[in-house]
C-alpha cells in the first residue's frame, strides 16, 4: 500500500530554492533514511509530509486514512506541563470534543437531531480510533517501556533533551501510525538510549522515514537511502554502508563519462574554430552555413554535457597535525572523586592515559563525563596530586556546551584572540565554511553547528598535542563528521574524547573507558569491541545479517563452522572499509584507472561478503 507520494515537489524560501522537482514514494513497512548536508532541506520534506509546509509546485499526497506520526528534531512542550498532560493531550482533546457532542445530542431539538447525531458519530469514531477509554492505560505502559516509568507527574521542564525526545516518540507511537517520521531521533540520547532506539525501530512494523547523521543507526534500521543535495533527491537501495559503496562506484563511472564528454567537446571546439578560419578566408556561403551548424551543435552538446562528479558540497578541511610528546604520561587520575551535594559521580577512581593514546570516555547521560573533562581542563597540572597532566602537554578543548567561546565576540575576533593575523584568521575560518560575510557575526548568534565548527577552527590554530573533545561531531552533517575523522586519523598527539557517535569512535579510538557505578572500567579496542565485552549487542531482525547480528550470535556460543565464517566476514569487512577509502582517494585525485580498478575489486569483494553472510545464516540456523 502506498502511504506517501512526493510528486515533483519544488520549495523556495525567498530567492533560495531548497527542493527542485523532488519525487519519491513510501510504501507499507518500508524504512528509509533521508541524508544530506545541513541546510539541504531534509526537515522541509518532513514538514511538507505532515502539512506544516506547502510546496510551491508539485504535490505531496498521503491517501485518506493513513496515520502519520511525526517527532521533530526539537520537541517543544510547555515546561509547566506534566509528562502525563503531554502524552494525554490528544486523548483529552478528543474526549472533550466527544463530551461536547454528547451534550449537544442530549439537548438537540427534533429538527437538529440528525445533524447532532452525525457530529456525535464523527467525534465518537475519532475517540475510538486512538483507543478510547483504554488510551490512558496504554500511555502508562508506553512510558514504562520507553524508560519514563513513574515520571507521569514530573514537570516536562525538568526532563533532559533526550527524555523530551523519548516523550515525543511515545506520543507519536500511541497514535499507532502507519508512517513514522523522525528528525534526528538519536540527538541527546546516550549510547544505551541509541541502542534501545535501534532495536525499537528494527521491530517497528510501520513504515519509517528518518533524517539522521548517525551512520550506525542508518546501517541497522533502514533498507533504502534518499540522498538530498543541491535541491535534488537520489534514491539508493540498502543501508548507509551499501549506499556509500554504490555512490562511489557511480561517481567513478560518471567520471569516465565526464572525461569522454570533455574530449568530445574539445574536438568540436577545434572543428568550429577550423570552420571559422576557413569561412573568413573564403567567400563561399556554404562555409558560413556549415560554421553556423557546427556552432549550434557545440552549444547543444555543451547544454547536455555530463556534469563533473563530486563527492558532495565543499566540506570542512580541518588539520590538527602536531608534534607528539616524548613524555610517558598524558593524564593520571589518582583517587579522583566528584559529587554535587549528596549526588556522587565518582568514588576515588584511578586512570592512566599514556601519551599518544586515543581513548573514548563513555557512559549514560548524567554519569559525570563532562564534569570529569572540565576538572581536567581547570585543575589538571603535573603538580596536582589527584589530576596530573604531563608537563610538556598543551591541551586543546572542544566543549559540548561550547563555553570556550565568548558569545559577545565576532567570529574573526575569536580566532584572532589566539594571536593570529586577520588575513590568516580568514583563511583558517574559510576551511570551516565561514564566508567573509560571517566574519563579523556575533558568536552568540551562530547555530550549534557553526559554533562547533568555530571550536574546531580554534584547535587548528592552537595545534595542541593533547586533544580533549566533548561531543565534537554534535550538529555536524555526515560529510563534516568524516572530515573530522580523517583529520584525527592523521593526529599524532593524545586524544580523550566523549561521543555518542559509535561510527566515529570505531574509526578513531583504541581504548574505551566506561563510567559505571561511579567507577571507571577500561576496555581495549574500539566501541564495537567494548560493546561485545559488555554483551549488550542490540538484537536484529529480518533475513539480512549484519555485523551486530553476527556478534550477538557469537556471544551466545559458536559452532566451529560459524566461528570460521565470522572470522572471514570480519576480515572482508575490514578490507571493504580500506578499499572504499582508497577508492575515494583515487577519485579525489582523478586517478581514473586506479578508481576503475578499485571499483571492480570492491564489487567482487561485496559479492564474496554477501555469499559468506548467506553461508553464515545457513550454518547458524
Amino acid at each position: 500500500m502506498l502511504l506517501a507520494n512526493f510528486q515533483n515537489v519544488t520549495k523556495t524560501y525567498g530567492p533560495q530554492t531548497v527542493l527542485r522537482g523532488v519525487s519519491f514514494q513510501i510504501g507499507s513497512g518500508q524504512k528509509l533514511g533521508l541524508i544530506g548536508p545541513n541546510g539541504a532541506g531534509k526537515t522541509t520534506i518532513l514538514r511538507i509530509l505532515v502539512g506544516q509546509e506547502e510546496p510551491n509546485d508539485g504535490n505531496a499526497v498521503t491517501p485518506r486514512g493513513v496515520r502519520i506520526g511525526y517527532v521533530p528534531q526539537h520537541v517543544e512542550y510547555g515546561d509547566d506541563l506534566t509528562v502525563s498532560q503531554c502524552i494525554l493531550r490528544e486523548h483529552d482533546r478528543l474526549s472533550e470534543a466527544l463530551r461536547k457532542q454528547e451534550l449537544r445530542l442530549s439537548e438537540a431539538a427534533e429538527d437538529e437531531l440528525d445533524a447532532a447525531l452525525r457530529s456525535y458519530q464523527r467525534a465518537s469514531d475519532a475517540f475510538e480510533r486512538i483507543g478510547g477509554h483504554g488510551f490512558p492505560q496504554r500511555a502508562e505502559a508506553m512510558l514504562d517501556a520507553l524508560g519514563l516509568a513513574g515520571r507521569a507527574e514530573q514537570k516536562v521542564g525538568s526532563l533532559s533533551g533526550g527524555e523530551k525526545n523519548v516523550l515525543g516518540m511515545a506520543e507519536a507511537l500511541l497514535a499507532e501510525p502507519d508512517l513514522l517520521l523522525l528528525d534526528e531521533p538519536a540527538n541527546h540520547l546516550d549510547y544505551e538510549g541509541v541502542a534501545w532506539l535501534e532495536d525499537f525501530l528494527v521491530r517497528f512494523r510501520g513504515a519509517l522515514l528518518m533524517v539522521s547523521h548517525n551512520r550506525y543507526l542508518l546501517d541497522r534500521v533502514v533498507q533504502g537511502i534518499l540522498h538530498l543535495e543541491d535541491g535534488r533527491l537520489q534514491s539508493y537501495e540498502g543501508n548507509y554502508s551499501t549506499y556509500r559503496a554504490n555512490r562511489l562506484r557511480q561517481l567513478v563511472a560518471q567520471q569516465e563519462d565526464y572525461v569522454a564528454n570533455q574530449k568530445r567537446l574539445a574536438q568540436l571546439e577545434k572543428l568550429v574554430q577550423r570552420f571559422a578560419d576557413i569561412a573568413r578566408g573564403r567567400s563561399d556561403p556554404a562555409w558560413g552555413k556549415r560554421l553556423r551548424a557546427r556552432r549550434k551543435q557545440l552549444e547543444r552538446e555543451k547544454a547536455q554535457a555530463v556534469e563533473r562528479p563530486t563527492l558532495g558540497p565543499s566540506g570542512i578541511k580541518p588539520d590538527f597535525r602536531t608534534e607528539g610528546s616524548r613524555a610517558d604520561i598524558a593524564l593520571q587520575l589518582r583517587g579522583y572523586s566528584k559529587a554535587f551535594g549528596e549526588r556522587r559521580l565518582f568514588d576515588a577512581v584511578d586512570l592512566l592515559v599514556s601519551c599518544g593514546e586515543r581513548v573514548a570516555l563513555v557512559g549514560p547521560n548524567g554519569c559525570g563525563k563532562t564534569s570529569l573533562l572540565r576538572d581536567v581542563i581547570e585543575q589538571g597540572d603535573w603538580q596536582n596530586a589527584t589530576i596530573r597532566v604531563g608537563p610538556s602537554l598543551t591541551i586543546g578543548y572542544c566543549a559540548q556546551q561550547q563555553e570556550v567561546l565568548r558569545a559577545d565576540r565576532r567570529v574573526a575576533d575569536e580566532v584572532m584572540s589566539l594571536g593570529v593575523a586577520r588575513r590568516d584568521a580568514y583563511g583558517i575560518l574559510a576551511r570551516f565554511l565561514f564566508s567573509r560575510d560571517d566574519m563579523n557575526k556575533r558568536v552568540g548568534d551562530l547555530s550549534g553547528g557553526e559554533r562547533n565548527r568555530l571550536q574546531l577552527a580554534r584547535l587548528m590554530v592552537d595545534r595542541p598535542n593533547f586533544l580533549i573533545l566533548d561531543e565534537p561531531t554534535n550538529h555536524l552533517d555526515i560529510l563534516a563528521r568524516e572530515a573530522v575523522e580523517d583529520a584525527l586519523g592523521d593526529y599524532q598527539g593524545t586524544l580523550l574524547v566523549v561521543s555518542h557517535d559509535r561510527y566515529f569512535l570505531d574509526k578513531i579510538v583504541e581504548r574505551v573507558v566506561e563510567v559505571r557505578d561511579r567507577r571507571l572500567h577500561s576496555y581495549t579496542g574500539g566501541f564495537t569491541e567494548f560493546w561485545e565485552a559488555r554483551r549488550r549487542i542490540s538484537r536484529t531482525s529480518g533475513r539480512i545479517a549484519t555485523r551486530a547480528k553476527v556478534r550477538e550470535r557469537a556471544a551466545r556460543g559458536r559452532s566451529a563452522p560459524t566461528a570460521v565464517l565470522e572470522k572471514q566476514i570480519g576480515e572482508l569487512e575490514r578490507d571493504k572499509v580500506s578499499l572504499e577509502g582508497r577508492m575515494e582517494n583515487a577519485f579525489r585525485h582523478r586517478n581514473r584507472r586506479e578508481a576503475r580498478r578499485l571499483a571492480a575489486e570492491l564489487e567482487q569483494l561485496q559479492e564474496r561478503l554477501d555469499r559468506l553472510y548467506q553461508e553464515w545464516l545457513a550454518a547458524s540456523e
